[in-house]
């Protein structure tokens, strides 16, 4: 009959008093003996011959683990401090669609004021190359797209006149239904991200290529419809840099961008600062 004895190893010393021997967690000794019984068919005496064998076998349980078989009965010794659990794979979570409202800084440029309501970016995150730096922490690049929409709430808009974009006010006698700056960027993330479960918190820097932008005004003349374009590119950065957070449980998060610099090239423009707020959905 076996008895499985697990216990701390505070006890194994104890227990080593009456098995003889302390036996290594990785080994397996077998201890088997045989006990020979025979009667001299003369003088009629009995003798008894007692013979013992030892075998050491290593251990290849995932748990640590010895086994002693003594005197007919078996122990088994498990440890379970010397195992170790493997890195969990983690998966980074750039990836996906988003949109966002967006604002800027219009203190100096009075014309440039937003409406926000309908100032808005829109994300869609391609790929995602990561490289995992523990159980809980990723460092991650890809690449994504976004465009951006700008709506100004007021009776002007973008244009660029000597080299230099400004905002110009409507001529007189015409009221912009809608007057907007349109641009489209490729991005490029370096994020740094912590994941716990399924909650999940990254910040870094996102690069922003620019590859269009253009400024357009809508108004009507007798209710006759008409759309102009106001210029293209308008001095605008051709690389711009900004620094993105963002914080999410499961498939949801919320993201959000600030640029340190201005959205224009120094002197080139106006100063504006851009920031956004908005939700993303991984994918």
């Amino acid at each position: 009959m076996k008895r499985i004895i697990t216990l701390p190893l505070s006890i194994l010393c104890f227990l080593s008093i009456y098995a003889e021997e302390i036996i290594l967690p990785q080994d397996t000794i077998i201890k088997t003996t045989s006990t020979i019984i025979t009667t001299d068919s003369i003088t009629g005496h009995t003798v008894t011959t007692i013979t013992e064998t030892e075998k050491i076998v290593e251990s290849k349980n995932d748990t640590e683990s010895s086994s002693i078989l003594y005197n007919g009965s078996s122990y088994n010794i498990n440890f379970f401090w010397g195992s170790k659990k493997g890195k969990k794979n983690l998966s980074p979570s750039w990836t996906g669609v988003g949109m966002g409202f967006m604002n800027y800084n219009s203190d100096d440029s009075p014309l440039s004021t937003l409406k926000m309501s309908t100032s808005h970016n829109f994300t869609f995150n391609l790929f995602t190359v990561d490289k995992q730096l523990g159980n809980h922490w990723l460092l991650l690049s890809g690449l994504g797209t976004e465009w951006s929409r700008y709506h100004f709430d007021t009776n002007a808009a973008l244009t660029k006149k000597d080299g230099i974009a400004f905002f110009e006010p409507a001529p007189q006698g015409i009221t912009y239904k809608s007057t907007k700056l349109l641009s489209y960027y490729l991005t490029v993330p370096l994020l740094l991200e912590y994941q716990t479960g399924n909650f999940h918190i990254s910040g870094g820097a996102v690069a922003f290529f620019k590859f269009y932008s253009k400024s357009q005004v809508k108004y009507y003349i007798e209710d006759e419809k008409h759309v102009e374009d106001k210029g293209k590119d308008l001095n605008m950065r051709p690389i711009d840099l900004r620094l993105r957070m963002q914080v999410g449980f499961n498939g949801f998060a919320v993201y959000g961008y600030y640029s340190p610099f201005s959205l224009f090239k120094t002197n080139k423009g106006p100063e504006l600062n851009t920031y956004t707020i908005g939700l993303m959905i991984g994918i």
